[in-house]
């Protein structure tokens, strides 16, 4: 039992590492977000400036491991385009997401064609 927990547990790990990794692979493909966070007027010192301060300098494996360790800890630092914590807007939008989850699952259940409802009814 407790080897096949611990089989369990690596797997889960192995994929929440393999869903950080291709996260951050998506995230760098949209493009550079110094281009989104400044506008056209802003000097090449100041871009590079600011790509240094976000990190954005550092070698692409630093870079990963770095977000992935922030992950970890539930550090998702600031969003560019709100330039507020990334935390504060999933916890603002937290109970809409469950509510809508929660209507969604009764619903599926509802519309099951082997009774859902009638058998969660019936223990």
């Amino acid at each position: 039992m407790i080897a096949f927990l611990l089989r369990r547990l690596l797997a889960s790990v192995s994929v929440l590492i393999a869903v950080g990794l291709i996260a951050f692979a998506m995230f760098r493909y949209v493009g550079d977000p110094v281009n989104q966070m400044v506008g056209i007027e802003t000097s090449a010192n100041e871009r590079a400036e600011l790509r240094h301060q976000l990190g954005l300098d550092q070698p692409t494996i630093v870079q990963a491991a770095r977000f992935l360790m922030n992950a970890a800890r539930l550090d998702f630092g600031v969003s560019y385009q709100f330039k507020q914590p990334v935390a504060d807007l999933i916890g603002a939008r937290m109970p809409a997401t469950l509510e809508l989850a929660l209507v969604a699952s009764i619903l599926s259940l509802a519309a099951s064609p082997d009774g859902g409802l009638r058998r969660l009814a019936s223990r």
